[in-house]
């Protein structure tokens, strides 16, 4: 009798099998036997390279470490130019998380659409037949604004700022300077900056300047915004220099290593903020592009609005600089426009989380003290050496 049921049962799956429709689907060895023929063109060396590197991803599956299924061209030509194992580790572990949040992401879309169609087939009781229901699905008082909607509305407010709003430059001439990670962190913040811009009251002009149409940092904010090569999209792409658009006179470059501070926001002005992630590289390149191009310079009056936290770099991103440009023209109060300084640069936070780390922890306040006491005490012995030194009728 069991035997007869999963026959039966088997027979139903088969019937439904030959009900769908066929479907083709492409192996992995097939895309990648595509992937090694457009990166190596015939090079056998770059070939044996890369089919050595997909042996090692492949690895990495097969042993259940963090590596992402799904690999596209540029994510092996860029595998390709990392040198180290670790450096591909770091990267694969990236894209592994990246892929998996998007894989979260549509399980709570899907996860919200089946609880929206659960909830679609129940009614709303009525008291008598000609009473009307007020709700999503049904009357509403209030017209129901979509996303497109806002989208456009602030599309709108941005095109209004290219024609009648103050101009504002963001020099893009620093990528050589950045490492790749670096280049995706400043296409990630040039993203944050267009979308601040055009919910602001009075946005900016924006102009980007000295860009590079083929570098890291365009293709990663195309991935950003896709829509960035439309016509219609209201930002402002420049491949020439800022001296080349707008007049010199007019120029302010906004760099944290010069010394005159800017004291008044001038509506007259054009300021320049240079785009450039410096994790790695802290020289002062924004002060000598400024100085090479004879343009004026200033810097944000930090010190004299704010406590600085001891080892915080006063170097600002873009997209806590244009902020801060736009509540200052706005208001013209120095203390509203720095509250997009990032509060763990500030004295403040870093005495509040001293001090929440004490009371939580008895072991850390003891440690604590021991180290004053400790640093007290080679103080002191500094100080008496320094003295013996000076005063000694020996050494005299």
């Amino acid at each position: 009798m069991r035997y007869m049921q999963v026959s039966s049962i088997i027979q139903r799956v088969n019937k439904k099998q030959c009900l769908l429709p066929t479907r083709s689907y492409v192996s992995q060895d097939d895309n990648e036997s595509g992937v090694i023929e457009e990166l190596c063109k015939g090079d056998q060396d770059l070939e044996k390279k890369l089919k050595i590197l997909m042996l090692e991803v492949e690895v990495m599956r097969q042993d259940g470490r963090q590596a992402p299924s799904n690999l596209q061209k540029r994510h092996w030509e860029h595998l390709l130019s990392l040198s180290s194992r670790n450096q591909r580790s770091n990267y694969l572990l990236y894209l592994w998380k990246t892929e998996k949040s998007r894989e979260n992401e549509k399980a709570k879309k899907e996860a919200r659409r089946l609880e929206f169609e659960a909830t679609k087939d129940e009614e709303i009781p009525k008291e008598h037949p000609d009473d009307l229901l007020y709700g999503i699905k049904h009357q509403s008082l209030f017209l129901r604004i979509r996303d497109q909607s806002i989208n456009n509305f602030d599309n709108y407010r941005a095109l209004k700022a290219m024609m009648f709003g103050q101009p504002v430059v963001i020099d893009c001439s620093y990528e050589q300077h950045m490492v790749w990670r670096e280049a995706l962190n400043a296409a990630k913040q040039m993203t944050f900056v267009f979308g601040d811009n055009r919910i602001h009251k009075d946005p900016f002009n924006i102009h980007m300047c000295n860009v590079n149409q083929e570098g890291e940092f365009m293709k990663q904010l195309r991935k950003n915004i896709p829509s960035l090569d439309e016509p219609w999209f209201p930002l402002n792409i420049h491949t020439k220099s800022y001296l080349d658009i707008f007049p010199k006179e007019k120029l302010i470059y906004l760099t944290p290593h010069c010394r005159e501070e800017l004291t008044n926001f001038d509506h007259d002005a054009i300021y320049i903020i240079g785009c450039m992630v410096d994790k790695i590289n802290n020289e002062p390149l924004s002060l000598a592009k400024a100085k090479r191009d004879g343009v004026k310079m200033a810097k944000l009056p930090l010190d004299r609005y704010l406590e600085w936290g001891p080892g915080s770099k006063k170097n600002l991103n873009i997209n806590h600089m244009v902020p801060i440009l736009l509540d200052l023209k706005l208001t013209g109060d120095w203390e509203f426009s720095l509250q997009h300084i990032p509060r763990r640069k500030l004295m403040e936070t870093k005495v509040m989380a001293m001090q929440k780390k004490l009371q939580n922890s008895p072991l850390a306040q003891e440690q604590v003290f021991k180290n004053l006491k400790f640093n007290r005490q080679s103080f002191r012995e500094k100080r008496f050496k320094t003295k013996q030194t000076l005063y000694d009728d020996e050494n005299i």
